[in-house]
């Protein structure tokens, strides 16, 4: 899928840990499904997006 913080350029995407869906639950709106939002497996990328819609997702916060 295309990546925004990648540059828009095509990654790999992997599904989302449970403490990542933790984290997106809340961010996005109820009538979509958590299961359709995937994470960039990119090393040192931090956003996650819905599968066909690479407009909607965000970033995670950087680690502490």
């Amino acid at each position: 899928m295309r990546c925004k913080n990648c540059g828009n350029t095509l990654q790999e995407f992997r599904e989302l840990t449970e403490a990542e869906q933790e984290f997106v639950r809340p961010r996005i709106g109820k009538d979509k499904r958590l299961g359709a939002y995937y994470r960039c497996a990119r090393a040192g990328c931090r956003r996650y997006q819905r599968r066909g819609d690479h407009n909607d997702g965000g970033s995670f916060p950087p680690p502490e």
